[in-house]
C-alpha cells in the first residue's frame, strides 16, 4: 500500500526554502523536506533552534496519542507518518517514514525521503523504530494535521505569502 501522498512535503519545500536557505550549511540535525518527482531541496536546521527542540520533545510526549490513531483510525484519519532522527558517523538526518505500521510495540515503516548523509539507508527501504526514537509524528484527520510538531515550527517561521501558497496548495489545514 504505497501512500503517494505528497504535495504536503512538496509544498513545505517550496515555501520553506527562501526562509531557511540562509541556514542550508548550519550543523545537525537536518530536516528534508520535500517529496515530488524531482530532488527535493535539502534543508537543515541548526542544532540550537529551542523551537524545534520543543517540537521533538512534545511528539515524544504525545507518541501514545499517534498509536491510539493508527491501531484504531477513525473515518477520515489518512496519512500516518513518522521521522526518525537516523545517525553515521556522527551525522544525523531526520528522515520521514510513510506507511506506518505497529509490530509488536515497534513501528515499521518506509523510508520516505531520498537519505543524504545515510550510507546504505534507501528510499522505500522497510525499517523499524521504538516509539521514543522518533522525533515527530503525523497524520491528517479529516483535512486537518493532527501532531507534525516540526512541520509546525517551520509552518510559524514562513512569511505570510509563504503561509498563502502552503495553503493554498496543501490539502489540509494546520490550525495553530
Amino acid at each position: 500500500m504505497k501512500n503517494n501522498h505528497r504535495p504536503f512535503y512538496l509544498v513545505v519545500a517550496i515555501s520553506a526554502l527562501a526562509l531557511w536557505s540562509f541556514i542550508a550549511q548550519a550543523a545537525d540535525p537536518g530536516q528534508e523536506l520535500g517529496k515530488s518527482n524531482t530532488e527535493p531541496p535539502y534543508i537543515e536546521v541548526p542544532k540550537n533552534h529551542p523551537a524545534m527542540h520543543r517540537a521533538v520533545t512534545q511528539a515524544r510526549k504525545t507518541v501514545g496519542e499517534f498509536i491510539s490513531a493508527l491501531k484504531h483510525p477513525a473515518p477520515g484519519q489518512k496519512d500516518f507518518e513518522i521521522k526518525k532522527p537516523f545517525t553515521q558517523n556522527g551525522q544525523i538526518e531526520h528522515i520521514w517514514l510513510s506507511d506506518v505500521q505497529l509490530v509488536g510495540n515497534r513501528f515499521q515503516a518506509r523510508v520516505d525521503n531520498q537519505p543524504r548523509k545515510i550510507q546504505g539507508l534507501k528510499l522505500g527501504q522497510v525499517v523499524t523504530v521504538e516509539p521514543k526514537e522518533i522525533s515527530d509524528w503525523l497524520y491528517v484527520d479529516n483535512g486537518k494535521l493532527v501532531g507534525g510538531y516540526t512541520v509546525r515550527v517551520q509552518y510559524s517561521e514562513l512569511s505570510g505569502k509563504e503561509k498563502q501558497e502552503f495553503d493554498r496548495a496543501a490539502d489540509f489545514k494546520i490550525e495553530q
